[in-house]
């Protein structure tokens, strides 16, 4: 665990994405630059997505098995990009940032991916009374897989099937408002195996919007725990 302030590793992503693109677009086949999706092989446009997870912790003195959960809610918004390869496939390249800023209680505080420990990261106090946290915390999230995408109906709705990974890394900030300190720290990039689903509807000429259902392996290939999202996205084929 990394307690510096962190230099992004964004730029690597973005770079990576870029040069996947450019190889893709050199080397596919040729059927791939013919393939009319609305348009050119390659569809470019921004997006926005509503992730969900689950912090679960044991309740103290009651029965085992005995536990409570929080639901965190994020929402991400990025670019997204799709290199049409084939009739079939094609190569679909995410990357966003969302935030989260909100004020918590010590007994509320624990992370639902397990992989920050707020008491010896971030110095909080579980078991204080009066204590009342600022909770910030950015995600800079980057993803790529591959899709089969079939035509549902010629030339107006497509489907999505799809299977990669997603790189995530997170800066979280807690300040204690009454003791007026302030603590960061960097959880590093983490990767996450990731399965889609959806479809893609032509709009007018180029233009397309389309939703998707993405599930997490947190911990793969264990389905517990997992993060959820849903996304919506509007594009331009080029």
């Amino acid at each position: 665990m990394k307690t510096t302030s962190p230099k992004t590793k964004c730029s690597n992503l973005i770079l990576v994405a870029v040069v996947s693109v450019g190889f893709c677009a050199v080397f596919a086949p040729r059927e791939a630059a013919a393939a009319k999706f609305g348009g050119g092989p390659i569809t470019v446009g921004p997006y926005a997505s509503v992730s969900s997870t689950k912090a679960i912790k044991p309740v103290a003195g009651k029965d085992t098995g005995s536990s409570e959960e929080t639901i965190t809610q994020r929402t991400t918004y990025g670019v997204k990009v799709d290199l049409r390869l084939s009739k079939l496939f094609k190569l679909s390249l995410n990357g966003g940032q969302n935030e989260v800023d909100t004020t918590k209680k010590p007994i509320a505080m624990r992370d639902e991916y397990g992989d920050v420990d707020f008491a010896k990261d971030l110095n909080v106090d579980p078991n204080s009374q009066t204590a009342t946290y600022r909770y910030r915390e950015t995600q800079r999230v980057g993803s790529a897989q591959l899709v089969l995408a079939p035509a549902l109906m010629k030339g107006v709705l497509w489907g999505k099937l799809g299977a990669g990974a997603r790189a995530r890394e997170r800066l979280i900030t807690i300040s204690d408002e009454i003791a007026q300190t302030t603590k960061s720290v960097t959880d590093p990039l983490r990767w996450s195996a990731m399965a889609t689903a959806g479809v893609q509807l032509r709009l007018l000429g180029a233009f397309n919007a389309g939703v998707e259902y993405k599930f997490y392996f947190l911990k793969f290939p264990k389905t517990e725990p997992h993060e959820q999202e849903a996304v919506v996205s509007f594009g331009m084929s080029i």
